[in-house]
């Protein structure tokens, strides 16, 4: 079974990307590297915000995934999943487009996974994600059935224990209008969203 860590920098991004738009639904790409293919131990590296208009397979999401896709090889990367933070508290569902969108990159990496974000826990300083996984009857083709599991279960750690303290800092102090998605580039093109350079994690 995989086992997945995810850095700082990604659960930082994917928290910022959710508290940007409170009122919407997120979504957004996971990067990172399968770092050993006879474990499938995956190393989540980083994040790009894609959408907060749409969570539906549409012509949005499939052009910012494959620019997402490209930027992901140009770093040495491959997409390794998606986040999504529905709109409503308590929603822990990964909604039908985003279901489709996972099953379009787990037809390239067999180990992706995708993180919803508990709204409900982003104020407690907790870890505020919940791994969906294929389900052990999903076929290797799509569509897949994406179940909920917890964090020991999915063999899910964060490389730093300390980031959901520093990203509900990060919150409070503001930092979620840094985030650029996709949806914002699309109305204004200098909207820097695969990078997000001006968003760092705090130092320890």
């Amino acid at each position: 079974m995989p086992s997945y860590s995810v850095s700082p920098l990604a659960y930082l991004k994917l928290v910022l990307h959710a508290a940007a738009y409170p009122s919407s639904t997120v979504v957004g790409v996971l990067l990172g590297t399968v770092v050993d293919r006879s474990t499938g131990a995956v190393t989540v590296t980083d994040a790009v915000p894609l959408l907060h208009h749409w969570s539906d397979l549409s012509p949005a999401m499939e052009a910012g995934l494959a620019l997402a896709e490209t930027f992901a090889r140009q770093q040495g990367a491959a997409l390794v999943g998606l986040y999504v933070a529905n709109e409503r508290l308590g929603d822990m569902r990964v909604p039908h487009g985003v279901q489709r969108a996972a099953d379009a990159v787990r037809s390239q990496c067999a180990e992706a996974i995708v993180l919803v974000v508990d709204n409900e826990k982003l104020a407690s300083g907790e870890p505020a994600i919940v791994p969906h996984l294929p389900s052990s009857s999903s076929s290797s083709k799509p569509p897949t059935t994406w179940q909920s599991s917890t964090l020991s279960s999915a063999k899910l750690t964060l490389s730093d224990p300390s980031i959901p303290t520093k990203a509900l800092a990060a919150v409070r102090a503001g930092q979620p209008g840094l985030v650029g998605d996709f949806d914002a580039h699309l109305e204004d093109v200098t909207v820097d969203w695969l990078r997000n350079a001006r968003i760092a994690v705090p130092p320890s």
